[in-house]
């Protein structure tokens, strides 16, 4: 058991924040939140004075197999990757106990999550999507995957025109799956900005309806404005993205666009980190990230369901430390340092399905907790200074014990 004290502990869960706070963890769980509570006498007691207590963070978009890195594969399972390791690692160095993998190797993130769950490892939790479904020569396999044999194999399901897509989206279910993951787009970022071919509306369609037949939700890729409208219209869980480096106008969100979001309690991932990461870059493109800033700027003022997620797996976006660029960026389009820290922990774990046991600092709750240095409400980048991460109860980095040992 252990007891800590002194601390100014932010909830997540809408209460303001507690200062002199008590938090107790009993094995896996919180047991008691509260300022003046009495500590057990068999606590192990760590004195949190001058520090903030909060839950630990999500990435609600990865490629747990992917690359923050060009001289590393774009994708892989366990074997290339060295079985997530370095991925792993550092997202637990920044807080990051729980992610949302948005397509993956199969069968290995199924396997690799199930052996985290079953404590054989030490890595965050993991949702994950797996196997993606593309268009025939469109993104992501022929484009910035280049055409991938592997990829293809392992990490893809090709919708032609005869494809089953009942039986595929049933047999993911049955392999293990939590999401399924399809993509709507036409941008190719390799030989811009020359289209590629991309699912048809009415495959993307069926493709949602099966997947919701069979009790798994759907994230959708989307490029633009117009991409979001369609996958808001079919069903979509999730939409991943917003505005991506090269899409086209309109960059403003439209009153129909922002009701059919909040109306159909979609949520969105705008992953700015990685259109910032990424802007720029391709020749002969519009500059597409202050736009960004207003639309989800706008879609925060409407209402819409915002969730935190980077699409880290991806050159020059690093694991974990994304996550707090994420949450800078979306203060930056007018969110509140509360409304931020909420959305990357008790946002996200709803958008999982989580919500009963994970994202707030409440009697119950797994603990997964993070110890800051300092007050993220008063600046988000606070986030960053990071001294101790918990995992269900379980020490899985640590800057504060071993300083003051």
């Amino acid at each position: 058991m252990t007891a800590f004290i002194n601390a100014r502990v932010i909830d997540a869960a809408g209460s303001p924040p507690i200062d002199c706070a008590t938090v107790i963890v009993s094995g896996s769980r919180i047991e008691a939140v509260g300022a003046r509570l009495d500590t057990p006498e068999n606590a192990n007691i760590i004195d949190l004075k001058g520090k903030t207590l909060l839950p630990a963070f999500s990435d609600a978009h990865t490629h747990f197999g992917g690359s923050d890195r060009l001289s590393r594969p774009a994708l892989g399972g366990r074997d290339i990757t060295y079985d997530f390791a370095y991925n792993s690692m550092a997202d637990i160095r920044w807080g990051v106990t729980t992610i949302r993998s948005a397509g993956d190797f199969m069968p290995d993130i199924v396997s690799f999550r199930d052996e985290v769950i079953s404590r054989q490892l030490n890595a965050p939790r993991i949702l994950t999507a797996g196997r993606m479904f593309v268009a025939p020569g469109g993104h992501p396999i022929d484009t910035v995957y280049s055409g991938s044999e592997a990829i293809r194999d392992n990490a893809c399901v090709v919708c032609y025109e005869n494809t089953d897509i009942e039986s595929e989206v049933k047999a993911l279910t049955e392999a293990g799956v939590d999401w399924i993951k399809v993509f709507i787009s036409t941008l190719n970022k390799m030989n811009y900005p020359h289209p590629v071919p991309r699912i048809p509306r009415a495959v993307i369609a069926r493709i949602i309806n099966a997947s919701h037949k069979y009790g798994k939700p759907v994230m959708v890729h989307v490029e633009d404005l117009r991409d979001m409208e369609e996958a808001a219209e079919l069903g979509a869980d999730s939409i991943e993205h917003c505005i991506g480096v090269g899409s086209a106008q309109p960059y403003i969100p439209s009153e129909s666009l922002l009701n059919k979001l909040v109306g159909s309690g979609v949520y969105v991932v705008p992953t700015m980190s990685a259109i910032k990461a990424h802007d720029g870059m391709l020749n002969g493109a519009e500059p597409v990230f202050p736009h960004l800033l207003k639309a989800v700027k706008a879609m925060h003022d409407a209402g819409v369901k915002l969730a935190v997620g980077c699409d880290s797996g991806i050159p020059f976006l690093s694991y974990g430390e994304c996550v707090h660029i994420e949450m800078e960026l979306l203060s930056r389009a007018g969110l509140t340092p509360m409304e931020v820290i909420c959305a990357a922990t008790k946002g996200n774990a709803a958008l999982f399905g989580m919500q009963d046991h994970l994202g707030t600092i409440e009697s119950g709750m797994l603990a997964d907790i993070v110890i800051l240095e300092a007050d993220p409400l008063e600046d988000i980048k606070n986030t960053g200074r990071i001294m101790l991460v918990m995992k269900e109860g379980r020490i899985m980095f640590d800057r504060l014990l071993n300083a003051s040992a």
